[in-house]
């Protein structure tokens, strides 16, 4: 049984588009969320703790995380797919797993708010992978310059923030909450970038397409 390459398509745009919005929920929940968490600053407490019962409704901040996880797991295949083509097998599925592992965790810590043990996040390289693979996938198709620039400075960025979040180094002036967003910034953002740089590429080409044309 062969595969509709349109119908094929049509899947990899909305995947694209999930990628594209799961940065936006995740600094979108936090916003909503914040005036609901009396007294809560973002330099200085972790996202996690909009989750809690500290805030008076909490479930907006966890229902937003899964939220947040349900989108990156729909991202995952797009953004594969993006990078299959010019680059090795083990490459782009291994960066579409480190993706669906990403939301993996969020629902995860979605379903269980802090203080709960289980909150805690698991396989932290797997988080870590994206924008690495991202770039060297980038470099091999050999196109994209300034978005490959852009991913590298993500990595640059990713280095200090999680020796901060690991306690290996101390970042004069920075708080916890500032650390962890600007982990999320290097981590979780390029996601969201690649996903909507690919999906412009697919409708520039949905666009040039001699099928879209009129006679």
């Amino acid at each position: 049984m062969t595969r509709d390459p349109q119908s094929n398509r049509l899947w990899i745009r909305a995947s694209l588009t999930s990628a594209a919005c799961m940065p936006i929920l995740y600094f979108g929940t936090q916003i909503v969320a914040a005036p609901f968490y009396p007294g809560y600053s973002f330099t200085q407490q972790v996202a996690s703790m909009l989750g809690t019962t500290n805030s008076r409704h909490p479930w907006i901040f966890n229902g937003g995380a899964m939220l947040v996880g349900i989108a990156a797991i729909g991202g995952s295949f797009g953004i594969s797919e993006a990078f299959r083509p010019g680059t090795r097998g083990w490459l782009s599925s291994l960066l579409g797993f480190s993706i669906a592992w990403t939301g993996m965790v969020s629902i995860k810590a979605g379903i269980f708010p802090l203080p709960d043990p289980r909150h805690g996040t698991r396989g932290l390289i797997f988080i870590l992978l994206p924008p690495v693979l991202m770039w060297i996938g980038i470099g091999k198709q050999g196109q994209f310059p300034r978005l490959r620039a852009y991913l590298l400075l993500s990595i640059l960025l990713l280095v200090p923030a999680v020796l901060a979040l690991k306690q290996q180094i101390t970042i004069p002036g920075l708080g916890s909450g500032t650390v962890q967003r600007l982990f999320a910034l290097a981590a979780l953002v390029p996601i969201g970038v690649v996903g909507f740089f690919f999906l412009r590429r697919e409708h520039r080409h949905l666009a040039q397409s001699p099928s879209r044309k009129l006679p």
